[in-house]
């Protein structure tokens, strides 16, 4: 995701420091495009206005940002921090009120519409933070979105991320039921995704499942590890605010069994691949 979202920085003008870390082709590929290359975080740090986070969950940020040799000690005033990954919002809030006594701003703005999305440069960006931080970046958001909503203080965009990933993986996991169901009872599996996908049950995720299964090809992505940790994210918040998820607690239980089937490096679609092979 932050590959293609950093070139689209670098296509709309933006000076792009990238970090240099071991066994990433990223930054390489980056500099050809004309992004400049840091070797450490203090030296990203130094060289940024905006420091663009989008990293697999809170726990890698939480290094980032607080670890040795990390952001914290390194951002002057005045710069925001932008974390743009999937984050559990109970961390953003703390983080965030850590680095507002170094007079630093964090922007939580999760992302919704996958790889193709950070590619075309067109996905929908969810923003929470202080209403002037969040308008500092727009226009750093604008270039990697096509829609950038404010939707509430900080951690109310990590908060909205579940709620829509709640949605989407549930449907994921309904999908690769549904497609075991037919497939078990005879029906031919490109006929069964010709006709849903012309009908009522058609949606983004089954298309997106649907593309995947027909080539056959299930490396992410959007992986069923990550995809698990936003469920149990979204379970946790759920029972802090005593709100019952009895569909959402089945979805994390096919997830679970896909890990434990050894899928969790496979894109979501890979919930189904069992039935191409049955």
């Amino acid at each position: 995701m932050g590959l293609p979202m950093a070139r689209n920085l670098l296509a709309r003008g933006f000076a792009v420091t990238v970090l240099r870390h071991r066994g990433a082709h990223g930054p390489a590929a980056l500099a050809a495009a004309g992004a400049a290359i840091a070797d450490s975080l203090a030296g990203l740090s130094a060289a940024s206005d905006v420091v663009v986070l989008m990293l697999p969950s809170s726990r890698e940020v939480e290094e980032v940002v607080l670890g040795a040799g990390g952001l914290e000690s390194t951002l002057r005033p005045g710069r925001i921090v932008v974390d743009m990954g999937t984050s559990d919002p109970g961390s953003t809030r703390r983080l965030a009120a850590h680095l507002a006594a170094r007079g630093v701003d964090l922007v939580d703005a999760p992302v919704t519409g996958g790889t193709r999305g950070a590619a075309d440069a067109t996905l929908v960006i969810m923003a929470g933070g202080l209403a002037p931080a969040v308008e500092r970046v727009r226009p750093v958001l604008e270039a990697m979105g096509r829609v950038v909503v404010h939707v509430g203080g900080v951690g109310a965009g990590h908060t909205l991320k579940l709620v829509n990933n709640l949605i989407a993986l549930s449907g994921a996991a309904i999908v690769a039921e549904a497609l075991r169901l037919a497939q078990t009872a005879g029906l031919s599996l490109p006929v069964v995704l010709d006709v849903l996908q012309q009908g009522s049950a058609d949606s983004a995720i089954l298309r997106g499942m649907a593309g995947r299964l027909r080539a056959g090809r299930f490396e992410p992505g959007f992986k069923i590890e990550l995809a698990r940790k936003d469920l149990v994210l979204a379970g946790r918040l759920a029972e802090a605010l005593g709100v019952p998820l009895s569909l959402g607690a089945a979805a994390r239980r096919v997830f679970d069994r896909a890990c434990e089937a050894g899928r969790a490096h496979l894109d979501t679609a890979a919930l189904a691949e069992d039935i191409t092979r049955a």
